[in-house]
């Protein structure tokens, strides 16, 4: 599906939680916007000055937490990903990985 350059990561957001851990139902407006998302395809490596790849700490499956602004939103067959750079990403969530 994606293929990225470079130390790029395809991330698909993930849905904000719209009830509280009690149960109560947030509205709309009062729900923060989702920074929690599932890597979907990792590129192959930063280049360094020498020439040979950085090996790249996140993998497909992971949830991470992305910064609010940084990441590059695309749409893709109805449905919205985000394109950002490894370095950008704040924290793998290791919790949450859909893999294991």
């Amino acid at each position: 599906m994606f293929e990225p350059v470079g130390d790029k990561i395809i991330i698909k957001a993930l849905d904000a939680n719209d009830t509280t851990d009690g149960g109560v139902i947030l509205p709309d407006i009062a729900q923060e916007e989702t920074w929690r998302g599932e890597v979907i395809s990792v590129g192959p490596g930063g280049v360094l000055l020498d020439g040979n790849l950085t090996p790249m700490q996140c993998k497909v499956g992971d949830i991470v937490v992305y910064p609010k602004m940084g990441v590059k939103k695309i749409d893709y067959k109805g449905e919205e990903y985000l394109i950002a750079k490894e370095n950008d990403i704040l924290t793998i969530l290791t919790e949450e990985k859909t893999n294991e």
